[in-house]
């Protein structure tokens, strides 16, 4: 288990090999959202952007409601109460909205970036508020996250309070390499994705080559991907650099910084395209 806390203290940074062979990713599966049960009295917070506001479920309210459930087996209970934001294939961290999603949020409407008619894909979405903005944009949105629990107790309802159509989104949870399998075998060219967005999502350096194979075969040639993190994870031991260097090595894209944080914790957007 880590504590995917952001401190400098310094810790113990990256897995080992057996810890990593041992692990048991969830495979992925595509979530039907008509079939949620959807809590019609948990609390709503509000999300500002620009002129907007998102809606969305309080982190607290579904914990409360996760407490009073007969699940006890229910991977975002089990973090809380280990009182842990990461456990490693278990518990991915999707239950808060982290900072670099706000990075992410204001950056794609200060640029303005068109997503009328587009095909995004938020990646790694947790509560899905970089997917709902797209959607209420005009974009078709894939919302992803690694555990089911997310995506039903917070992703789903959250893109009901916006009044955002089901028609327009697809869910799915679980790994990024059964994830990518799925995808794969229902696209060609013109169904991938024009814009990806992922944000704290590289803080484990065992799952890079997973989070590139997605950008490498899901991204349309005319695509963009706009990743936002931090440019450490202390106690993990990913960043924006190591991530970096993992592109590199690909040599199928290019990629810049097109943003970086002026004060506080160091953190980062990079842009991604295909070369």
């Amino acid at each position: 288990m880590f504590k995917f806390g952001f401190s400098s203290d310094g810790a113990e940074e990256t897995t080992n090999d057996q810890e990593e062979d041992a692990l048991h990713w969830l495979q992925s599966e595509e979530i039907n959202p008509n079939e949620i049960n959807i809590d019609q009295n948990v609390t709503v917070n509000s999300i500002r952007c620009g002129e907007r506001d998102i809606k969305c479920v309080s982190n607290e309210g579904v914990v409360d409601s996760l407490k009073c459930s007969q699940d006890k087996d229910n991977s975002l209970l089990s973090a809380e109460q280990n009182h842990s934001d990461l456990i490693t294939a278990v518990y991915e961290g999707g239950l808060k909205i982290w900072e670099c999603t706000y990075d992410l949020l204001n950056f794609i409407n200060n640029l303005d970036v068109d997503l009328n008619n587009k095909k995004v894909l938020d990646l790694g979405c947790g509560a899905g508020i970089i997917g709902i903005f797209a959607c209420l944009k005009g974009a078709r949105t894939v919302f992803q996250d690694y555990n089911i629990e997310v995506i039903k107790s917070i992703t789903i309802p959250n893109v009901s309070l916006n009044d955002i159509s089901f028609d327009k989104c697809e869910f799915f949870y679980g790994d990024w390499e059964s994830f990518l399998q799925l995808q794969n075998k229902a696209l060609c060219e013109n169904d991938k994705f024009d814009c990806i967005f992922t944000s704290e999502t590289i803080y484990n350096i065992n799952n890079y080559k997973k989070l590139i194979n997605i950008f490498k075969n899901l991204l349309k040639k005319t695509g963009v991907v706009y990743v936002a993190a931090k440019c450490h994870y202390f106690g993990v031991g990913g960043g924006t650099g190591q991530f970096e260097d993992s592109l590199k090595k690909e040599d199928i894209f290019n990629h810049s910084t097109c943003w970086v944080c002026p004060n506080g914790v160091k953190r980062a957007i990079i842009k991604i395209i295909l070369k």
